[in-house]
């Protein structure tokens, strides 16, 4: 992954490439219940501007402009098993004794990393590229939106509205449209109203000179 131009975070084992607007992450998940370690994958693109802009006009973070877990993406398979089949038939006092190297072969560790590059490469990596500018973004949530929040790799509906508004405000875009499929949408969380948020948004905006001439 250092390679292609990641850099490694130790904390929830990211990868992670800047480029003009913001990062490109490439985040592994380890469970290790009952001693028996997977791993799976999310992948996300952070525009940095655009994420701080959307804390200070609402008052909490948004999580990532785009991405999803391979789960979530499609991907199949969408995780590795670092273990030989046969402990995982064992209860956990049987394998209490064997060593960590046996059970998590070197052959499966390497079939794992085999299958995190793949994934990076045919899921991670398509949306990476396509995602270089904030017309791009703006361009990919408003499709989302328009198609009834049908599609992969986006965040809720509710941030899509959100996100898109910023990245359309700092474009120049008319909010008429965006304002208006907002109506539409119901949020997941109790107590929070779009129509309020969009609002908010939009006047955070006007308040500090974001919003271009139209």
């Amino acid at each position: 992954m250092e390679s292609e131009g990641y850099t490694y975070r130790k904390t929830h084992h990211r990868f992670i490439k800047r480029f003009q607007y913001g990062t490109h992450e490439y985040s592994l998940t380890l469970d290790g219940r009952s001693g028996l370690v997977a791993v799976d994958a999310g992948f996300f693109v952070h525009f940095d501007a655009l994420e701080k802009q959307f804390k200070k006009a609402l008052g909490y973070a948004c999580p990532w402009s785009a991405g999803a877990t391979l789960l979530n993406a499609g991907a199949s398979p969408w995780n590795c098993f670092l273990f030989e089949d046969r402990f995982a038939g064992l209860q956990p006092t049987e394998r209490s004794g064997i060593p960590s190297e046996v059970i998590h072969s070197q052959a499966r560790l390497e079939a794992c990393v085999r299958f995190l590059l793949d994934a990076h490469t045919r899921h991670a990596m398509p949306l990476f590229r396509s995602l270089q500018t904030v017309r791009q973004l703006a361009d990919f949530l408003g499709d989302y939106i328009r198609k009834g929040c049908s599609g992969r790799c986006r965040p809720l509906p509710e941030t899509a509205i959100y996100l898109w508004l910023l990245a359309a405000g700092a474009l120049g875009d008319h909010l008429d449209e965006i304002v208006a499929l907002a109506r539409g949408i119901r949020s997941g969380y109790v107590g929070h109203d779009v129509d309020s948020s969009v609002q908010a948004v939009i006047q955070y905006m006007a308040s500090n000179n974001i919003l271009q001439k139209q």
